[in-house]
């Protein structure tokens, strides 16, 4: 389909939109570990937002602010 992971790049960074988005491409090289699982607590101080648009794909993660404790 595409002879090398620059072509790709370069076409994507190409694209553009009829409202004037403008994108910008890396590719990321680095091997993942998979599997990893994310622990409770930082699930419980995530909260996912997700988009009108395609929400199984659109979505932003937000750090939940720290809770501070006021009996210091």
């Amino acid at each position: 389909m595409f002879d090398a992971v620059d072509t790709v790049k370069d076409l994507m960074a190409k694209a553009t939109t009829a409202t004037g988005l403008s994108v910008f491409t890396t590719v990321l090289d680095r091997v993942y570990e998979t599997g990893k699982k994310a622990s409770d607590e930082l699930k419980a101080s995530i909260r996912i937002v997700f988009d009108d648009v395609l929400p199984k794909w659109n979505y932003t993660a937000l750090a939940n602010p720290p809770q501070i404790d006021s009996t210091i």
